[in-house]
């Protein structure tokens, strides 16, 4: 009987965390579907008004600051990641040197104005993460990559993150 038990309460305690924390990725209207956003009803203004803060303050921003909050993953890979991609200098995004944040030395002009969180999942290969205006404090955009090792989900990660913040920064003939 004790056996048993023994058994059955790691896997109690740890079934909540495998479900925990799995951001899907943010809905970003662009430019290019106004007649989707006209034909919406107008119970749904409110998100309409939403999205359209969400692409002002993606559009408005000049630097990035990378947060990785967990050993397997590293803000200067995804840096590297992000450099590579093909629109990066279309965006004309800056990345600025981490932390971004709990550090009195790096005043506001040094911590960006676009955040992105990095982390992991607990005993899982999913890694997240989370675009957030740092002026608000609102998530713009989040998602998650399902990957063996952080450096290869890196590739993916920032193929996501260049296609929403594309999809809010140039003009519609340029993201196709």
């Amino acid at each position: 009987m004790i056996r048993s038990m023994i058994q059955i309460v790691p896997c109690l305690s740890l079934c909540p965390l495998l479900t925990a924390q799995q951001p899907t990725q943010a809905a970003l209207t662009s430019a290019s579907e106004p007649s989707a956003a006209a034909a919406q009803p107008a119970a749904d203004a409110p998100q309409s008004s939403a999205s359209s803060e969400r692409n002002l303050a993606i559009r408005n921003a000049r630097t990035i600051c990378i947060n990785a909050e967990t050993d397997f993953l590293s803000a200067a890979t995804l840096d590297r990641a992000l450099m590579r991609q093909k629109d990066w200098e279309k965006l004309g995004l800056s990345i600025v040197s981490a932390p971004c944040y709990n550090n009195p030395h790096i005043t506001n002009q040094r911590a960006g104005d676009l955040e992105i969180q990095v982390n992991r999942v607990v005993f899982t290969h999913i890694h997240t993460y989370i675009l957030t205006d740092r002026a608000t404090g609102t998530v713009l955009a989040s998602g998650r990559v399902r990957a063996f090792d952080g450096v290869v989900a890196y590739g993916p990660m920032a193929e996501q993150i260049v296609k929403i913040l594309s999809a809010a920064r140039l003009p519609a003939r340029q993201n196709e």
